[in-house]
């Protein structure tokens, strides 16, 4: 059977999320800058330049919140140690 404990982020995985912010906010910058503003996303919805730079600073603030603040709002206990 599968044991009770889940996988949890590994401990740079910020880095990850900063460097997704950092790539956004660089592809929206350069659609701004090419006079782009809105495109036609694969499924038909528009992708704004600015939305993508207003995703990638929200994921480099996501990326500042403790992991311990989201394992309390979540109910774990990161305490335990890994089997």
């Amino acid at each position: 059977m599968h044991s009770e404990t889940s996988k949890r982020n590994t401990r740079y995985g910020w880095l990850k999320v900063i460097g997704v912010g950092l790539i956004l906010i660089a592809v929206g910058l350069l659609r701004l800058l090419g006079g782009v503003h809105v495109v036609t996303h694969w499924t038909g919805q528009p992708m704004f330049s600015w939305g993508l730079i207003a995703g990638g600073i929200v994921c480099i603030l996501l990326a500042f919140i403790p992991s311990s603040w989201i394992a309390k709002a979540a109910g774990t206990n990161t305490n335990k140690k890994a089997r």
